[in-house]
């Protein structure tokens, strides 16, 4: 009996353990009607794969267990898209559990009201024309996920801010108000260049509703006639700069080719023989030079004899009188 009473509670104490925490951290990603559910985990709580289940009903049906529609089963991801499945204006209870090895957690709840929580996303595909001291400029408002305009779900009006500043006075920007998505900044500037960004809103008795602004574009301005003075002259001496300096660089690299020679066509010194011989090598010279000459003809022969007798007997009286001395 006490053994049984002993297994009974190490099960229950078991059961109560094994019980994985709960997701955490639970959060609507939400702009215009797209609604992401994320939350966190800890997954080195488990040495073992976790997956998870989302379930929504609505939050007046909160305590009947039988109305929850299950959205995302046993996802590993912690996300779960929802745009498909809820609506503008109405309120919600998200939950999600962790599932794993039979054993799954509590649900983590997170309420959610869509046209209170949701934010109003920018305009997109803003276009702009530039002309004559104006610029034309259109967009979309923001849409929803079936591509539909977001004022059809808000049943409110839509409207939009334009600011726009010349781009080397970014502080000082000018706005314009308008409830169409297209329009015309005039009394611009010629020949500047500006940038340009957009945003939307909505003024709802219950709430307000704005949008982050839009990339910045930028743009140039046409004007009438001529462009200014200043323009046309710098154009002309940036023009002449690039002309001086290619003449300069290209006269250098003729004059530097003037003075520089080709390894191949320098004089070959290694194998040349010296001025400033001994007497012995100059005479060996010339004994080399009356052989290669003997070879021409007898009479030429006994002339080149002779002039090497008398070349040797100056040699080596020269030589004997040096020894002399």
């Amino acid at each position: 009996m006490i053994i049984l009473l002993f297994a009974r509670v190490a099960f229950l104490a078991y059961s109560v353990f094994a019980v994985l925490p709960s997701p955490y951290n639970l959060k609507m990603d939400a702009v215009n009607t797209r609604y992401i559910l994320r939350w966190a985990w800890n997954r080195s709580l488990t040495n073992y794969s976790i997956s998870f289940t989302t379930k929504y009903v609505f939050s007046n049906e909160e305590q009947d267990l039988t109305c929850y529609k299950v959205k995302c089963i046993r996802i590993t991801e912690m996300s779960c898209d929802f745009s498909d499945v809820l609506r503008y204006s109405s309120t919600y209870v998200l939950a999600v559990t962790a599932v794993g090895m039979g054993q799954r957690s509590n649900f983590s709840r997170l309420y959610f009201v869509p046209d209170v929580d949701a934010a109003l996303g920018p305009p997109t595909h803003v276009k702009l024309e530039p002309g004559d001291d104006m610029v034309n400029v259109n967009f979309r408002e923001p849409m929803t996920e079936e591509n539909t305009s977001m004022s059809s779900v808000l049943h409110a009006k839509v409207y939009f801010r334009l600011q726009y500043w010349e781009k080397k006075h970014p502080g000082k920007k000018h706005e314009k108000d308008i409830d169409t998505t297209e329009t015309t900044l005039s009394s611009l500037k010629p020949w500047t260049e500006y940038c340009l960004h957009v945003n939307a809103f909505s003024l709802v008795e219950e709430w307000n509703k704005t949008s982050p602004y839009t990339q910045p574009q930028c743009f140039r301005t046409r004007g009438k006639g001529h462009p200014p003075v200043w323009q046309v002259l710098l154009a002309l001496l940036a023009c002449v700069s690039v002309i001086v300096l290619t003449y300069m660089y290209y006269q250098k690299k003729v004059k530097f080719s003037e003075y520089t020679f080709p390894s191949r066509i320098l004089p070959n010194t290694q194998g040349h023989t010296s001025l400033f011989l001994p007497w012995e090598e100059s005479f060996a010279v010339t004994s080399v030079v009356a052989a290669s000459v003997e070879q021409t003809s007898p009479h030429q022969q006994v002339q080149v004899k002779d002039r090497g007798v008398v070349e040797a007997e100056h040699d080596s009286g020269f030589s004997s009188g040096f020894t002399g001395q």
